[in-house]
């Protein structure tokens, strides 16, 4: 009898083992692959277009959430689509734009247009909003300014 008393008891505090919860790693900002509709919403501003930091002029991509519509604002056109969101996906559709000719400031309008329907990811971090290709090259970098209206 004592060796069953004995023998309950060693099997009970192996049993009665604190509960440790599972550290989870601290995920950051930088490494956010959701973002809701809401917000994605506001205005950004260009910090590379197809690896490129140079001559960017005025590029303002605006994000509507209440009508899932990009609007690009450039240095003579403007380019407008639709998106749609995901968990880490971001895809645009029936994009078009104005066929202005501003001699020397299309270059941009013309990358944009080449790109745009390569985006189906995307990262975000802080105010940074970065869109990728499939094979997670980042093709537009933006920095958010302001809230859409």
């Amino acid at each position: 009898m004592a060796i069953l008393a004995i023998f309950s008891s060693i099997l009970l505090s192996a049993c009665k083992q604190e509960h440790q919860p599972k550290e989870t790693p601290n995920i950051s900002q930088t490494e956010r692959k959701t973002l809701n509709n809401s917000e994605i919403s506001g205005k950004y501003s260009v910090k590379t277009l197809n690896n490129n930091t140079e001559n960017l002029g005025n590029l303002i991509f605006d994000f509507n959430s209440e009508e899932k519509r990009l609007a690009i604002t450039t240095d003579c056109n403007n380019i407008t689509a639709e998106y749609e969101i995901g968990k880490n996906k971001l895809q645009f559709s029936n994009a078009i734009s104005t066929r202005k000719f501003c001699q020397g400031a299309m270059d941009n309008e013309n990358t944009i247009s080449k790109v745009l329907p390569k985006i189906e990811k995307f990262s975000f971090s802080e105010k940074e909003l970065k869109l990728l290709s499939n094979d997670n090259k980042v093709l537009i970098s933006l920095i958010k300014t302001e809230k859409s209206e």
